[in-house]
């Protein structure tokens, strides 16, 4: 995503923050290929993921995600969400928020569901989840997707603004890749 399009994603919101140039504007370089994930991250195939007790709302997670070289989570298979959820339900009374922000959303073309990661339409029914649009009300054909803790950790819709728990996935590109690369611990 260009820095532009983040400030109009931002601006979508309401949320024009003074450190979002900042975060978004970060020189640090990333990180391509990895042996183990950091501390306090879990792994799961081909990606670790860090469960944030801090509270954000959906733009702010996104950023704070990107600053640190990472993206929100994007739900790429059955196997993977069963597992996020699995994951949460063990570990949820660390949680007092109602969920965990995903990186899917409608922000940027009402009732145009997508994860903002990878630009792909979200199929609703891979993961058994009702698809918003479906639901009659012109206010439910936008917002941010998140797990929802009263939902057993399904996937909902809600308004970007509140602020959730998120989830930073950071994916081992090493798997998926042959070229040669440093390995960093």
């Amino acid at each position: 995503m260009s820095h532009g399009k983040l400030i109009a994603v931002f601006a979508s919101f309401g949320f024009i923050t003074t450190h979002a140039g900042a975060l978004v504007g970060s020189t640090a370089k990333p990180v391509l290929t990895y042996k183990k994930c950091p501390d306090g991250f879990v792994r799961y195939q081909d990606s670790c993921y860090n469960f944030y007790v801090e509270q954000f709302s959906w733009p702010e997670a996104m950023v704070f995600c990107q600053a640190l070289k990472y993206s929100l989570v994007t739900l790429t298979s059955t196997a993977q969400y069963e597992f996020l959820r699995s994951h949460l339900a063990t570990s949820s009374g660390a949680y007092p928020a109602a969920g965990f922000w995903t990186a899917g959303t409608a922000a940027e073309l009402l009732g145009d569901w997508k994860w903002i990661t990878t630009g792909q339409t979200i199929d609703f029914e891979q993961f058994n989840a009702t698809d918003p649009n479906k639901g009659g009300r012109y206010d439910e054909k936008s917002g941010c997707l998140a797990l929802s803790k009263s939902m057993s950790f399904k996937i909902s819709r809600q308004p970007c603004k509140t602020t959730q728990h998120f989830i930073c996935e950071r994916h081992d590109s090493s798997k998926n890749s042959r070229k040669k690369s440093k390995q960093v611990a």
